[in-house]
């Protein structure tokens, strides 16, 4: 891979402070998912899901280090803050509060997967991307469709008294 052409791509076409807003927003959706899944795990109903919190979980993290990587490609190491450092009103909103029934959790995590796969799209859609880049985001994109529809059908499932 040749990080001066990603970058160089990513430069030309597009603002660089859009950018930085865009990309800091996704990894704060990443560290939102991070929490959430998190927090799944810790509820006592959610044991038949829990593979599937835990992988959940694990992509989250995966995924902000991928962001991060590709975020530090671009900015500028005099100017730009690290992106832990960013504000991003998405870090606020990681609470369930209340929900105990692993069906609202459930319905939960999935709005927020669909949340997510729509930040995504638009960061993607909007801005010219080098290939790696928009191959790692590409990857991203799959793998939060996959928790996105294992959710549906968990959700669907219990709708119908289908056990997944």
């Amino acid at each position: 891979m040749d990080i001066s052409i990603m970058k160089d791509t990513i430069m030309e076409n597009v603002q660089k402070g859009d950018f930085v807003l865009r990309i800091s927003a996704l990894w704060g959706d990443q560290k939102r998912r991070e929490n959430l899944y998190l927090e799944a795990l810790k509820k006592d109903s959610m044991s038949p899901l829990r593979r599937v919190l835990t992988q959940g979980h694990f992509s989250a993290v995966l995924f902000q280090k991928e962001i991060r990587w590709i975020y530090d490609y671009v900015k500028c190491l005099l100017t730009d803050k690290e992106l832990g450092e960013l504000p991003s009103e998405n870090l606020n909103q990681t609470q369930m509060g209340d929900l105990e029934n692993k069906e609202q959790i459930t319905t939960y995590l999935k709005k927020n997967e669909g949340l997510v796969l729509q930040s995504y799209n638009s960061l993607v859609s909007s801005m010219e991307l080098g290939s790696e880049a928009r191959r790692v985001l590409g990857e991203h994109v799959d793998r939060i469709s996959e928790f996105y529809e294992i959710l549906s059908k968990q959700e669907l499932g219990k709708r119908h008294g289908v056990a997944f």
